[in-house]
């Protein structure tokens, strides 16, 4: 597959800089790389011309090279260290510089990252993001530790999003929870072949519906992923294979293969060291619903609306019994699950007409 041409910050295609890489293997932000290494409650995705740092599914730190690789800015979120007030840290800590231009400036942010990752999780028990955090939980359970090295699936990248500048004339600021590849586990079916796959998390009834809003914008629901993962897919107007996908096939590999120079013990053992030359043309797109009320008839009923074309293979996923790591067995085809889900879900209610009472007297 090409090779994409540009790394810098902005441009079209996901990918870091030559010097970036080294800068994070072997210079100045070697600190924060081994970090994230050897804490599986981090996770670092590469990004057009920069990376982030996600700490249950929360930005801990943005990385952007800055003068050609003298120096990188850096970017923590103000809003984790709470309002005046409200339970938070007291007296908020004091960060280090946004400028790394030495390896002590990345050492002062490794150990910053203790009382930064106290503030956040601080600021998501007030304000709950729940569905992030449970991406990057499905990210290590398929990527890391035991259960990684066993599933089918592995998650390249988390909060995709495509840049609007990829394709002149074409909408392309598309956005997935979650992207990755399926590489079977068992080791007589591997080649240097994958299957791209695209992944929705929804987590409770209340995020399936595709509702309206006051603005006239449709919420992000299961009706609405499926029409923009329709539009994704959409071949082109003279017919040939769409390129948003196409770009997404190639930004896999590039993403891939950075993990695979930065920090290969975040990614299964079985692919730590194995080059992937060909991504098909036809994606998996996975639904994982996390705490869905057995007892709710809104998730057959959300999912009986979907109108998916053949141009993906569109899943969802069954807990094995219980975690987010994912095998293919327990990966069940959107029919055969909606078939067994129609054996379980209860008929909806029918509300009984209050009897009218005769006006007394």
């Amino acid at each position: 597959m090409e090779q994409a041409a540009q790394v810098e910050e902005g441009t079209r295609e996901r990918g870091i800089s030559a010097d970036f890489v080294e800068a994070l293997k072997t210079g100045k932000l070697q600190p924060i790389l081994r970090r994230v290494c050897n804490d599986d409650t981090l996770s670092l995705e590469v990004r057009n011309g920069y990376v982030d740092i996600y700490y249950r599914g929360g930005r801990l730190l943005g990385l952007h090279e800055r003068g050609g690789g003298d120096w990188f800015h850096t970017e923590f979120d103000p809003k984790y260290l709470g309002k005046p007030g409200e339970y938070r840290i007291e007296p908020p800590p004091e960060l280090p510089s946004r400028r790394v231009e030495e390896r002590s400036d990345a050492d002062a942010w490794v150990d910053a990252f203790a009382v930064c990752k106290q503030a956040m999780d601080i600021r998501f028990c007030l304000n709950a993001k729940l569905e992030r955090e449970y991406q990057q939980a499905l990210e290590r359970d398929n990527n890391r530790h035991v259960s990684g090295d066993e599933s089918d699936y592995a998650v390249i990248d988390i909060e995709y999003a495509q840049s609007a500048l990829a394709i002149p004339g074409r909408k392309t600021d598309f956005r997935f929870d979650m992207v990755g590849i399926r590489w079977p586990a068992e080791p007589r079916k591997r080649r240097s072949h994958a299957i791209p796959v695209l992944m929705e998390m929804k987590v409770g009834d209340g995020s399936l519906t595709s509702e309206f809003d006051s603005r006239g914008k449709r919420e992000a629901g299961l009706v609405k992923h499926v029409e923009d993962i329709e539009e994704f897919l959409r071949p082109e107007l003279d017919g040939s294979p769409s390129l948003p996908l196409a770009q997404l096939r190639r930004e896999l590999v590039h993403m891939l293969e950075a993990k695979q120079k930065l920090c290969p013990m975040a990614l299964p053992k079985r692919l730590q060291g194995r080059r992937i030359t060909d991504v098909s043309a036809r994606p998996e797109v996975i639904f994982i619903i996390a705490n869905h009320n057995p007892d709710s008839t809104v998730l057959l009923r959300e999912l009986r609306k979907l109108e998916v074309s053949d141009r993906a293979e569109y899943k969802v996923a069954l807990a094995s019994p219980v975690g987010y790591a994912l095998y293919a067995r327990h990966v069940l085809p959107l029919q055969e699950f909606i078939r067994r889900l129609e054996l379980t879900t209860p008929a909806p209610r029918v509300r009984r007409a209050k009897a009218s009472v005769p006006a007394t007297r």
